[in-house]
């Protein structure tokens, strides 16, 4: 059956302008705009990349720099829950996801995911552990040898309706990894809390395939939230250039990267929900079920990093059918999004985010939202509809668009990322043969993915002739 995209919605936060491509209809600005007083509960940490809460009311939150830090009593604790000796540190890497068992009041357990180092390669593992007397002890691996890079690692953890564990993970600046049945890499993964192997796992009888795979053809996914009510599991991810996505997640499908993005339809593979380009840098994903905002009630609340903002999105039987964007430019890069047990929401900023981010003092900050009685109208702007829906035709322009510019800029002009290529400025070799090689292979350590296999021969050669050509230009 041939899988054709929904709902996709094109937004440019900066302007405030959005187009989208919906099936013919309007997707409009919310008729219910929230607006928020805003408490600074924690500053000077690096990159909180997940808050979440104990029972008693207790806030953990994960340092990437390697820390599980303490909030209690209006007060951050000075003594770590965790330090990590191992962590790798580098860009995007660190300590990242965390979550609780659902019997956690019973047996104390805390699913965390991070980085580490072996044999000069970056890897992926999620440990368990005890939580006793304000410290995290009694570690057990439950994944580990996932292979990381700087960029594209994951990765959120979350426990489902049936209490098993959910992992996204990243394609490592791999592409080809995302359709690799025996690669963890470019996933969502389903296991038991102790790890090992859920008999009803779409490929657990498949012997060439990875069993802890759930779905595949990720890119970076980094939100997972189930919808109360129906369990219907909704995943957040990063597109390459543009192309971020929103996703129903259904067991064993193919999400298409890196054959497909953006808009791309092909035989056997899913198409997004919703796609956004430019990039809104998608992260944490939760629905909202608590009390304190009713306007809010049901809705798909999204922490963006590019976008400096949230984004909310209201579903009518799964289909969106308004979307507004809150605190937009007040805060910076958001990472973590939560609804506390007061059912006010949580957010962190990532700041301490290279290249994208600041990298200064103070760093990086948790924030607490509750309701104010003034409206913040920050409101999507809806225009005109292309009713064909149609993607672009996969030109060398478009495709170094896609593919390329996030890194290299839209004409080879260098971003935070990378220096100019204009007048053939290259370090990694000066001619069409070396461009090819370089896409081919990538320069894995300088974050540059390989595409060999992920993308044709034939279009390998056209995106060289394409940055051979515009390169030739003076700066």
């Amino acid at each position: 059956m041939k899988l054709k995209p929904v709902y996709v919605v094109v937004m440019l936060f900066g302007m405030g302008m959005i187009s989208a491509f919906i099936s013919n209809k309007q997707i409009k600005a919310t008729d219910t705009p929230v607006g928020f007083k805003t408490d600074t509960l924690v500053t000077n940490v690096i990159v909180p990349w997940q808050i979440t809460f104990l029972p008693d009311g207790t806030m953990l939150f994960t340092e990437r720099a390697g820390r599980v830090r303490i909030y209690r009593n209006n007060k951050l604790l000075p003594k770590p829950a965790l330090t990590v000796s191992d962590i790798t540190l580098d860009k995007k890497t660190g300590l990242l996801g965390m979550c609780l068992h659902p019997a956690f009041a019973q047996n104390k357990w805390i699913y965390i995911a991070g980085n580490y180092t072996d044999n000069n390669r970056i890897r992926v593992r999620v440990a368990r552990y005890e939580f006793r007397n304000d410290s995290l002890v009694n570690p057990l691996t439950i994944i580990k040898d996932i292979p990381g890079n700087q960029n594209h690692t994951g990765c959120r953890l979350l426990f489902g309706p049936d209490k098993k564990l959910y992992i996204t993970t990243g394609d490592a600046d791999q592409p080809i990894l995302a359709q690799d049945l025996k690669a963890l890499n470019g996933k969502i993964l389903r296991v038991n809390d102790d790890g090992t192997i859920p008999a009803d796992n779409p490929f657990a009888r498949n012997d060439t395939a990875r069993k802890e795979i759930w779905t595949y053809g990720h890119r970076n996914p980094q939100g997972l939230a189930f919808e109360p009510g129906t369990g219907v599991l909704f995943d957040t991810e990063h597109g390459p250039t543009g192309g971020d996505e929103v996703n129903i997640i259904k067991p064993g499908q193919n999400y298409g990267w890196p054959v497909i993005h953006h808009q791309d339809t092909r035989e056997g593979m899913i198409t997004p929900l919703l796609e956004y380009t430019p990039s809104i840098g998608p992260s944490e994903a939760v629905f909202y079920k608590g009390s304190a905002f009713p306007e809010l009630k049901g809705n798909l609340l999204v922490a963006c990093l590019r976008g400096e903002s949230i984004l909310r999105i209201t579903l009518n039987n799964d289909k969106p059918v308004s979307q507004e964007v809150l605190l937009k430019k007040q805060y910076g890069r958001i990472r973590s999004l939560v609804v506390g047990p007061d059912g006010y929401l949580y957010i962190s900023t990532s700041h301490y985010d290279p290249p994208e981010g600041k990298g200064e003092p103070p760093y990086d900050m948790i924030l607490r939202l509750r309701p104010s009685n003034e409206t913040v109208k920050q409101r999507v702007q809806s225009i005109a509809i292309n009713k064909k829906s149609a993607a672009k035709k996969q030109t060398p322009a478009v495709m170094f668009q896609q593919l390329c510019a996030s890194c290299h800029g839209d004409h080879l002009q260098g971003t935070e990322k990378t220096k100019s290529l204009l007048g053939r400025n290259f370090s990694h070799g000066v001619s069409k043969a070396a461009i090819i090689n370089n896409i081919n292979n990538g320069i894995i350590a300088k974050g540059m993915p390989s595409w060999r296999g992920a993308i044709s021969e034939k279009d390998i050669v056209k995106i060289a002739d394409y940055v051979w050509t515009v390169s030739k230009k003076k700066p």
